[in-house]
C-alpha cells in the first residue's frame, strides 16, 4: 500500500482509533489547537519507553503551550493501558492495531517490514494543518526538547 507523508502547509489526515481506555479517538475532535502526533514502534522497547517517560516528564510544559499529545502504536488497546499504568503517562495514547497499521499508513509511518509504526513526530496546528515534523530511523531516540522548541517557534506563549 503506498502511503505519503504530511506536507508541511497542508491538512494532515484525519484519524480514528481507540486510545488506551478503549474509548472512541478521532483527531478531529482536537481542532482549535495545537497537537503533537508522536508515532512509535513497541510500548515496552527500552528507546520507546524512554521517549515515552520523556514525553511524561516535560507535558507540563506542551501544556503550558496549549499543545495537545496524543502518542500512537500499533499495541492494542490493552498494551497501551498497562503501559500508561506503569509510567503514568498522563497523555493519550491510541492503538493503531487494527486495521494494523491504517492510521501509521495515512502518515506515511508504517514499516510493513517491522509491522510497526516508525519514529515520526507531527506537530498540527489548530486548524489542521502540519506545521513541523521530524523522522528518526529506529533505533535513535528523538530529542523531545526540540519538539517542544518547535511548539513555542509556532505556537508562543
Amino acid at each position: 500500500m503506498h502511503q505519503q507523508v504530511p506536507v508541511v502547509g497542508r491538512t494532515v489526515p484525519d484519524f480514528h482509533g481507540h486510545d488506551q481506555h478503549g474509548r472512541d479517538f478521532d483527531l478531529s475532535d482536537w481542532r482549535g489547537s495545537p497537537v503533537l502526533v508522536f508515532f512509535y514502534a513497541f510500548s515496552f522497547s527500552s528507546v520507546c519507553r524512554d521517549e515515552l517517560e520523556h514525553l511524561r516528564d516535560m507535558a507540563y510544559l506542551f501544556d503550558a503551550a496549549d499543545c495537545r499529545i496524543v502518542a500512537v502504536a500499533t499495541d492494542t488497546t490493552f498494551v497501551l493501558r498497562e503501559v500508561d499504568r506503569r509510567l503514568n503517562l498522563g497523555f493519550t495514547l491510541v492503538s493503531d492495531h487494527w486495521p494494523h497499521g491504517a492510521i501509521g499508513r495515512a502518515y506515511g509511518a508504517f514499516d510493513d517490514k517491522l509491522g510497526c509504526d516508525r519514529r515520526h513526530s507531527y506537530l498540527i496546528g489548530p486548524d489542521g494543518a502540519l506545521v513541523w515534523s521530524k523522522v528518526v530511523d529506529l533505533p535513535a531516540t528523538r530529542d523531545i526538547g526540540e519538539h517542544l522548541g518547535a511548539v513555542h517557534v509556532h505556537f508562543p506563549v
